[in-house]
């Protein structure tokens, strides 16, 4: 038997008001018509960077090679913060590798390509989306600088040299006749800093392993004598890495691309390294934007199916215009576009399930976060269906917590003030004495070290309206000509107007017992296994269902029984 609120749905409704994932933080399913056709977009709206909120890029694996969904790298970070957000970059499908540039904290595990954009995140919380190149130089001893082609990529072609660090996650690639030398003490590969290793070893033809604390350089064509001449074991070689233009006040940057929104207006031609293809035909895409007033926008359209189209690369453009960005850049697209919240999936991905990706840019929320009660409705009657909820809270961070629970007239029904050190704190409620209405569960944190403030709220009902759902038998065997009956009885507390019908379990209505309003007590009705019509129905599993609705709301209770043909 269960209790369920007045509608269950088996998938989202194609289009929903705005809801609140978090403080600050909200989700918004939208239907558009775009170029004829439908299109499902999911806009996520959040502050800017700062504060008890950040923007952050996140690594699949925490590495450059490797791939996991955005669900699994959520799941991830869930002890650190409670996150929301969608794919990042496009990347190579055999080995995830990012196509563009990753920067997180200052470290650089990618470079920018010049023919793609790429977003940068500054400190106070502006997002700037603009093409960078990399400009990096090594220096064995006492010799004059070189240039650096690349860090943690391929050299596709000779000569080239490119720093493999420990954010790589994997051996070097393989090339007949590079080689290599291999740094000990290599420091995080921070821009604009001076990184300085010692060469412990050299290695030939490429495959070798990151050490944990150290770094690879790999050389192919004329650099590789240069590098034998100049940097035998025990030289210290000395690499600086700089994005000429790069904003100085931002730590954090993701590649993608094109720019989509540039000073409020939609881009048409951004004339970056993108095929006709990915540009002029519908897709899933994948968004990020800022307003005017700092906050953030991600979105996602759904696409490849008959109830979203999809949307071409300026169609996208000028939705992220309609919505109010003044800067905004695309994403990878196509099966990669998701979009999810603490590891639930809120749009329908293309390929039926999220796909592993790279990387992801989430919204990151560090206060006190309170899920929904396990149970939006319970009804404590003792019939041993819906009658208790879980509460939750989680911090993140050592904090001073004060939880309260509060009855329908505001009134304070239990509350614990304590501190608390990282994790999550669960109770349960579920009384026969609970008064029926909307109950509110207060959560708020102080942070021991930063003493900022975060609340937040959720609600259940409480409505013990109907209860005690019982059939007279689990199985019923018709014959023509024949009565045979089902008795289904139920308790009402209060008056209520009831509607009593029987479905099958795809919820098609197959007879309505009773329909109108019924008083305080128990009430009885029985069906004898025929439709409205007359006809007996064919064997099979069917649902009794009953729904009382009056000023508290809707509760619904069912069972099943089998029909057996004799």
């Amino acid at each position: 038997m269960i209790a369920t609120g007045a509608v269950v749905l088996a998938f989202p409704p194609l289009a929903q008001p705005a809801t609140t994932l978090m403080p600050g933080v909200t989700y918004e399913r939208q239907k558009r018509l775009v170029g004829g056709a439908a299109v499902i977009l999911h806009v996520l709206r959040a502050p800017p960077h700062g504060g008890l909120h950040a923007l952050r890029p996140v690594l699949s694996d925490g590495t450059v090679l490797g791939r996991r969904t955005v669900p699994q790298m959520q799941a991830r970070l869930a002890p650190s913060a409670t996150t929301a957000g969608v794919n990042g970059d496009f990347f190579g499908a055999a080995n995830g590798r990012p196509t563009g540039m990753f920067l997180r904290n200052g470290v650089l595990s990618m470079p920018p390509i010049i023919g793609r954009s790429a977003l940068g995140i500054a400190f106070d919380g502006r997002l700037f989306v603009d093409r960078w190149r990399l400009a990096g130089t090594w220096k064995p001893g006492g010799h004059p600088a070189h240039p650096l082609t690349t860090v943690n990529k391929p050299l596709l072609e000779p000569p080239g040299v490119a720093l493999y660090t420990r954010t790589l996650g994997g051996r070097t690639p393989r090339v007949p006749g590079a080689t290599e030398v291999v740094l000990s003490g290599f420091p995080p590969a921070h821009l604009n800093g001076t990184l300085t290793g010692t060469v412990m070893a050299v290695r030939r033809h490429g495959g070798t392993l990151v050490p944990p604390r150290g770094a690879v350089i790999q050389t192919r064509g004329f650099w590789r004598t240069r590098l034998l001449e100049e940097a035998p074991v025990g030289t210290q070689i000395t690499v600086q890495l700089r994005i000429p233009g790069f904003p100085d006040d931002a730590a954090d940057g993701i590649g993608g691309g094109p720019i989509l929104v540039r000073d409020g207006n939609p881009v048409q031609q951004a004339d970056e390294q993108f095929t006709l293809s990915h540009l002029n035909r519908p897709h899933p895409r994948t968004a990020v934007g800022q307003l005017g007033n700092g906050r953030l926008l991600l979105v996602v359209a759904d696409g490849r199916s008959s109830f979203s189209r999809g949307l071409t690369n300026w169609e996208l453009a000028r939705q992220m215009a309609r919505l109010g960005a003044v800067t905004a850049m695309g994403f990878d697209g196509g099966g990669s576009s998701t979009i999810a919240f603490q590891g639930k999936v809120l749009n329908r991905p293309s390929d039926g399930v999220p796909r592993a990706v790279a990387e992801g840019l989430f919204v990151f929320y560090y206060g006190i976060y309170a899920p929904r009660a396990s149970r939006a409705l319970i009804t404590p009657n003792g019939d041993a269906v819906s009658e208790r909820t879980t509460l939750s809270a989680k911090v993140v961070r050592p904090s001073v917590i004060d939880l309260k629970l509060l009855r329908p007239n505001g009134t304070v029904a239990w509350r614990s003030r304590r501190g608390s050190l990282p994790g999550t704190f669960r109770k349960v409620v579920g009384s026969p004495v609970m008064a029926d209405g909307v109950w509110r569960w207060v959560v708020e944190a102080t942070e021991n070290e930063s003493g900022r403030v975060s609340t937040m709220t959720r609600s259940f009902k409480v409505n013990r309206t109907l209860g005690h759902l019982r059939l007279s038998r689990e199985r019923l065997t018709v014959i023509p000509r024949r009565t045979a009956r089902v008795f289904v009885s139920a308790v009402l507390k209060r008056r209520a107007t009831l509607g009593v019908a029987v479905l099958t379990r795809s919820g098609q209505v197959r007879k309505v017992l009773y329909q109108g309003a019924r008083g305080r007590g128990k009430h009885v009705w029985s069906w004898d296994g025929r439709r409205t019509a007359g006809v007996l129905v064919p064997g099979g599993i069917y649902v009794i269902r009953i729904r009382a609705t009056n000023t508290l709301g809707t509760v619904t209770l069912s069972d099943t029984i089998r029909v057996v043909r004799g």
